[in-house]
């Protein structure tokens, strides 16, 4: 892990590396005290290997460990014309299970976000919004 000070922002930068497949990430936190409410994270990672002719799936994961809670709810971009409210396990258009207490298989939670995901937390009035650089 790297530390960095800068004039309005400070970073650290943390390498991940698999020894097993030789792989690296890098997670850049950018935060401020100038800017109150700034966070910034920025993933990186190393060519993802597609010798096995399998495609691949890469997530990144964000827990939050202060109490913020979604209610099991967010929105995202609906190719950039709207913002649509997700509940996760739960799409009201897939009528598969009909019992609403089945869940959905986790591939159900998953959505391709083009430019953004938010979560709120209503009880605290925060948001976290998250804005990829690709889909």
């Amino acid at each position: 892990m790297s530390y960095e000070h800068g004039q309005f922002v400070d970073q650290w930068t943390l390498k991940f590396f698999n020894e097993t497949s030789k792989q690296a990430a890098y997670v850049k936190v950018r935060a401020s005290d100038v800017f109150d409410e700034f966070i910034e994270f920025e993933v990186e990672m190393a060519e993802i290997p597609i010798q096995d002719n399998q495609g691949k799936d890469v997530t990144v994961n964000f827990k939050m460990y202060d109490g913020f809670d979604a209610n099991k709810t967010f929105y995202t971009d609906a190719n950039g014309l709207e913002m649509m409210e997700r509940k996760v396990d739960w799409n009201p258009a897939f009528p598969v299970f009909p019992d609403p207490e089945t869940k959905q298989h986790v591939s159900g939670n998953y959505y391709p976000v083009t430019s953004a995901i938010i979560m709120r937390d209503l009880k605290k009035h925060r948001q976290i919004t998250v804005m990829p650089d690709r889909t």
